[in-house]
């Protein structure tokens, strides 16, 4: 009986220096990410596929989705 109980420590023991080392790579990705000078985003880069044209009034699909879109994000937001 003695043997089912060790089994979760034996397991923790032999993940947990893959989980710390996991933890520490997102923790310094996120840092390197803070110290990183910000950039205001106007539009996508020269060659990119997508073209923003604020000229040119949204699709009907396009207003559909925005809508969809904006409720399911305040439904997360409140709940």
């Amino acid at each position: 009986m003695s043997e089912r109980r060790r089994w979760p420590s034996r397991l923790l023991r032999r993940v947990w220096p893959a989980l710390a080392a996991a933890g520490l790579h997102h923790v310094l990705g996120e840092m390197h990410r803070a110290r990183a000078p910000k950039v205001p985003l106007a539009r996508p880069p020269q060659g990119h596929p997508e073209r923003l044209r604020p000229d040119v009034p949204l699709t009907s699909l396009e207003l559909a989705l925005v809508r969809e879109l904006d409720i399911h994000w305040r439904s997360r937001a409140e709940g």
